[in-house]
């Protein structure tokens, strides 16, 4: 929300990426030094884990001397003059009128819209469908299974039949594939517009999960597929990258004005953490459910050839 607020208009969605953006680094760094080599041991992973408090201690210094959100100084609290000291700091200009004027005219659509509580907006009829639409835009980015990927990508290779130092590798190539493709988004995010870009990643996405099920299903059969299920689990995380991963926070934050946005973003996030808690709970009792399913499935087609001879 702090991004989208800052940013200059015709930079805001690019801008908006770099969160993610810093995300996926953050998650290369911990597959890349999580290695066996590096810290990826009994003594290590203690280490590993206490380094999360390098990014939390720098935030914790810089934060302080960053400028508070223009939009929120004029529009909420009526600060003319802070919000344009604010401007010309981010915008290391005194030409910002035309930013004063865009935030006015969102000042006067919004006047009969004052800060509202989450409870109020989800029983806001005008608010209802921006609401339903940054709730579902986040369903689709976590119900898309990226998660199951990211939490249990090594496990998934080895299951596939790819050797446990190859699956780790691979997993990293994951981490890798994310920031190139968040990279390359943050050009088009403004050049393709966000709905374009997120059907055209949740359609890659729909049509890669389905041959990572085929080479899972018929692994035993054909000794290629664990790396077919590789390859295709790069492209499933490629097409996440270029628009699910970043978009649903975008959106929610531009569905809506200075008053309601904070409460929105708010339900977002909450249900946005509650169906990564699901699939992350929710996948190893699932795989290894679908496993004996299928276990059965082949005992049983044996049983019934054996029986036939």
């Amino acid at each position: 929300m702090y991004i989208s607020e800052i940013s200059p208009l015709n930079l805001r969605g690019g801008l908006g990426t770099v969160n993610q953006l810093a995300v996926t680094i953050g998650l290369l760094l911990s597959q890349v030094l999580g290695i066996e080599q590096i810290l990826g041991t009994n003594d290590g992973w203690p280490l590993l884990l206490g380094l999360a408090v390098v990014p939390a201690l720098l935030q914790l210094v810089l934060l302080p001397i960053c400028p508070e959100s223009p939009r929120y100084l004029l529009i909420t609290k009526q600060w003319e003059e802070e919000a344009r000291k604010a401007l010309r700091r981010l915008r290391a200009s005194n030409a910002v009128e035309e930013d004063i004027e865009e935030m006015r005219a969102e000042e006067r659509a919004q006047q009969a819209e004052a800060s509202i509580s989450m409870a109020e907006l989800i029983c806001s009829p005008t608010l209802r469908a921006p609401l339903v639409i940054g709730v579902v835009m986040q369903l689709s980015q976590q119900l898309s299974g990226i998660n199951a990927v990211f939490y249990y990508s090594t496990n998934l290779f080895v299951s596939s039949g790819l050797p446990a130092d190859n699956a780790k590798f691979a997993t990293i190539g994951i981490g890798c594939i994310m920031f190139i493709m968040t990279l390359i988004s943050i050009p088009l995010m403004d050049r393709m517009g966000r709905r374009t870009l997120h059907l055209y990643g949740l359609g890659g996405m729909f049509i890669f999960s389905i041959f990572i099920t085929i080479s899972f299903l018929i692994k035993e059969m054909i000794d290629w597929m664990s790396y077919l299920s590789v390859v295709s689990t790069l492209c499933f995380v490629k097409f996440f990258a270029v628009g699910p991963g970043s978009i649903p926070w975008m959106i929610t934050a531009e569905l809506f004005s200075q008053g309601p946005r904070p409460a929105a973003m708010s339900i977002a996030v909450l249900v946005n953490w509650i169906a990564n808690f699901v699939v992350g709970i929710g996948f190893p009792s699932m795989k290894l459910q679908i496993s004996q399913n299928m276990h059965e499935g082949h005992f049983c087609r044996y049983r019934r050839a054996t029986i036939k001879k």
